[in-house]
């Protein structure tokens, strides 16, 4: 006990602090020593940014001539050759001939790309060249799960927007740019590409668990309903090997149907946007969209709000009312003639064999439009598990059906108490770390998540059980006599108490003899491990007057020392000139080469009142640092012979240090299995 005119100082009570979840920075790092992040894997080619607001943007930027491979789902007719910039290729490709005079045409589409949060409007921009008698179009469309699309939409400019509706929120984008030439040998280029994506907040979203492009653009999305059927007039396209718009060569009897706009059209080989059509007589046929056509382009007749032609019905197409009631002066969007009144061309195969269809011309038949009414399934929790629980932590995963948020209940009863902060990234695969629990008991669990639409989804309750506890001998070591050590029965708690006796200054002192604590016996510690602590300060006999110190000068700090001399010091400082009143935190380091690391926080920023956390990673040469459950700091340094100190210092004769290092906690693998105390069951 030391006296002084605070009052006598004894050890403060303290109560765990129990809830920590690490960064999944931090876990990709140290995924060495057993801990690792089951975020799905990045998409080639894409990086976000992190988002530090609702009103910030989340940014993709990509040149799709420098991907490669990896870049695209569907390239028709277009050259990478050139490494900077898309271009025509040289297959001389002729396009749908309702898309205007041009005597070639290609295609790129993306590879689908996910960001990080929810948006629902993207700003395109790209960069491009289009020369004399060329011309090249932008279309984007998004996805709540990279299965169920929205249509394309054209941009016709570098610097539009595509807005998707104020009431919903998707996570995955795609692009295609179109390129067109008047002659051969002729072609616009195609640079870089950027999506800007504002970022929407789950907590706020109010759109119906189902997605329904029917209501895309709608404030306040209607109740699901099926997907809408329209009659119109049909026609057999015929034209036998010839290529559609997305690059499929027509084979005899071929299945499939052409739609008056591109954004209905599928890649090649993809099912995304489907037609049922019935005929009169009650045949029924389903088919992929896989051309472009009859008589327009831009036409999406059957959307709500079409495209274009905005003064028609939805569900008319525009050629019926060029062909019967003279619209646009009887002409399509290009200027020319309206033949017939189709509103949908449809393959030989479908036409003949299918619907049991003759001649040229069907009359009217019912077209069904699926992917208006498309419903993804609700997010539900699978495969909830704990795995690897040490004595203080577990790692906890689960799977979602479909992209959700996800965090943690968890504690001492199916009450609960803690949870760890909600991780807004939208993934499939979920792991989150729990630290700083209690050994040696049984914790209950259930994980939450919110899908794409806000809609919450929790699992039942789970259980896992924490290691008993383990601690290793520490050898305790005193250079000044005038501060008392003692030690916790075994070794999980240290009490340091007293004034220094040497009367030099820190900085004039080399042989470092102001020191007084604990350290690890040498060789105890393995090649990766972590250690969980806790600085607690000395209160008088009534709990009161709380300090891990007085005076002109002290600090407490847990250094880690290699068998080259380096150490790294981590902990708490107070000195007139870095922090006059009472503590900041502390970094000083001192390496080979004579190389020094001083890093201070903010002078007089830590209450010393109160107890201050301490987490350790080391592994492969590295040190991963954080306090307080801040954000980690990783170090560089050789670990070979290892040992960690706990260590209280007093800088003048007067200075008192009053300092509880409590619950050290180490992990069973930071151990030799020699050195393993096991706590009493």
């Amino acid at each position: 006990m030391i006296q002084n005119n605070k009052g006598s100082l004894q050890p403060a009570k303290f109560r765990r602090i129990a809830s920590l979840i690490v960064s999944v920075l931090a876990l990709n790092i140290v995924a060495s020593i057993g801990i690792s992040s089951a975020l799905a894997a990045p998409i080639p080619g894409t990086h976000f940014p992190p988002i530090a607001n609702q009103k910030s943007l989340q940014i993709l930027a990509e040149n799709p001539a420098q991907l490669g491979l990896s870049g695209y789902t569907n390239l028709l007719n277009t050259s990478l050759s050139g490494g900077k910039s898309l271009s025509l290729g040289g297959d001389g490709l002729v396009p749908p001939r309702w898309s205007g005079a041009w005597n070639d045409y290609g295609m790129y589409t993306s590879q689908p790309k996910q960001f990080e949060e929810p948006f629902n409007n993207l700003q395109v921009s790209w960069t491009g060249t289009e020369p004399s008698g060329t011309s090249l179009e932008v279309d984007v469309r998004v996805s709540p799960d990279n299965q169920n699309w929205t249509l394309w939409q054209t941009l016709d400019n570098s610097g539009q927007s595509a807005a998707f509706g104020s009431s919903n929120a998707f996570l995955f984008a795609q692009y295609r740019t179109r390129l067109f030439s008047d002659a051969t040998g002729k072609s616009p280029q195609f640079g870089e590409i950027k999506l800007e994506a504002n970022r929407r907040n789950l907590e706020g979203l109010t759109t119906a668990s189902y997605f329904s492009l029917s209501n895309i653009a709608s404030a306040s999305p209607a109740q699901a309903t099926p997907p809408p059927t329209y009659k119109v007039y049909a026609t057999r396209e015929g034209l036998v090997g010839g290529r559609t718009a997305n690059g499929h060569i027509i084979k005899p009897r071929d299945r499939f149907v052409s739609l008056p706009s591109w954004s209905s059209l599928n890649d090649l080989g993809k099912q995304d946007y489907m037609v049922k059509i019935t005929t009169p007589s009650g045949k029924t046929a389903t088919a992929p969209v896989m051309d472009v056509g009859p008589w327009n382009f831009k036409d999406n007749y059957w959307h709500n709000p079409r495209f274009e032609f905005k003064d028609l019905p939805v569900g008319v197409p525009q050629a019926e009312k060029a062909y019967f009631e003279k619209h646009n002066g009887g002409y399509n969007e290009n200027g020319s003639w309206v033949g017939n009144p189709s509103g949908i061309d449809i393959g030989d195969g479908t036409y003949w064999d299918d619907l049991d269809l003759e001649g040229a011309s069907a009359g009217r038949v019912d077209v069904t439009f699926l992917w208006e009414g498309t419903a993804p399934p609700a997010a539900g929790i699978t495969d909830v598990t704990a795995t690897g629980a040490w004595h203080n932590g577990v790692v906890l995963k689960w799977n979602t059906n479909v992209a959700t948020s996800g965090w943690v209940e968890y504690g001492l009863s199916e009450r609960y108490g803690q949870s760890t902060p909600l991780n807004t990234h939208m993934v499939s695969n979920h792991s989150v770390v729990l630290t700083d629990l209690v050994p040696g008991e049984e914790y209950s669990y259930r994980v939450h998540g919110k899908d794409i639409y806000g809609n919450a989804v929790v699992s039942a309750n789970k259980t896992f059980k924490t290691l008993p506890g383990v601690n290793t001998r520490l050898v305790p070591f005193q250079n000044d006599r005038g501060i008392g050590l003692t030690m916790g029965k075994k070794s999980e708690n240290l009490t340091l108490l007293g004034a220094r006796i040497n009367p030099t200054y820190w900085n004039d002192n080399p042989k470092h003899d102001y020191l007084s604590g604990a350290s690890t016996r040498p060789g105890a510690l393995t090649t990766s491990g972590n250690l969980d602590l806790d600085f607690v300060p000395v209160c008088d006999e009534k709990g009161l007057n709380c300090s891990m110190g007085y005076g002109s000068g002290y600090k407490n700090f847990v250094r880690f020392e290699n068998s080259k001399g380096e150490n790294f010091e981590f902990g708490l400082i107070h000195d007139l000139g870095l922090s006059p009143n009472s503590l900041t935190t502390m970094l000083e380091a001192n390496l080979s080469g004579g190389r020094k690391i001083r890093q201070y926080g903010a002078p007089d920023s830590v209450d010393q009142k109160w107890p201050h956390h301490y987490h350790f990673f080391w592994w492969e040469n590295k040190i991963l640092f954080s306090y307080d459950y801040g954000k980690p700091q990783i170090f560089d340094f050789n670990l070979d012979g290892l040992t960690i100190s706990f260590v209280g210092a007093g800088r003048a004769k007067d200075d008192i240090v009053g300092i509880n290092f409590h619950n050290i906690a180490f992990s069973p693998n930071g151990l030799q299995a020699s050195d393993i105390i096991k706590d009493e069951q």
